[in-house]
């Protein structure tokens, strides 16, 4: 019968061990020994507490578009709805997401719906749904949520939903769709 032998831990192991004991230690220290409300105004010096400090630095801003196009589309991408400026100071991360709602626009014929976000031109990951013909219904419903998100500078950005249809020799009418954005400082 084998028997298991231990190893020892190594020299890297035990030193890592340790300096997680002593950041721990020191954090629980800071929140042990201060009295649960002792920090306030009174203890802050004036100017203390800037703009910048607060949450980091952040500066959000945001915009929307919603839209009932009834659109027809096919294998070619097209800009479903308006198109969504958001105006950044400094450099942000822009996001941008989606909702979009489709269905077939031949009876008894499957497709897949493929919608993206475009943020100042550049694209960001394909989301797909496949709306399959079942039971004689005639519209079949297909929804996909595509995000996108890019780190810009100053300036006005624009965001856009693109959408295209593919399969089953038939096309896809978008019902709704919906486009948000936002951008959060650094």
């Amino acid at each position: 019968m084998k028997r298991l032998r231990l190893k020892a831990p190594s020299p890297a192991l035990i030193v890592s061990v340790v300096a997680l004991v002593a950041a721990l230690g020191g954090t629980s220290y800071a929140a042990f020994s201060l009295p649960k409300n002792s920090v306030g105004t009174k203890q802050l010096k004036n100017k203390a507490v800037t703009k910048p400090k607060l949450a980091n630095g952040l500066a959000t801003t945001s915009n929307f578009t919603q839209s009932s196009p009834n659109q027809n589309i096919f294998g070619t991408p097209v800009t479903i709805g308006s198109s969504v400026q958001v105006t950044t100071t400094g450099t942000q991360r822009v996001f941008g997401s989606a909702a979009v709602h489709a269905v077939n626009g031949v009876s008894g014929v499957g497709f897949y719906l493929v919608c993206r976000i475009l943020i100042d031109g550049s694209s960001g990951v394909n989301d797909t749904d496949y709306g399959a013909p079942a039971g004689g219904f005639t519209i079949v419903d297909a929804a996909v949520s595509p995000l996108a998100s890019r780190l810009v500078t100053a300036g006005t950005h624009t965001v856009a939903l693109q959408c295209f249809s593919v399969g089953g020799g038939g096309f896809a009418r978008v019902v709704d769709a919906a486009l948000g954005t936002w951008a959060v400082g650094q």
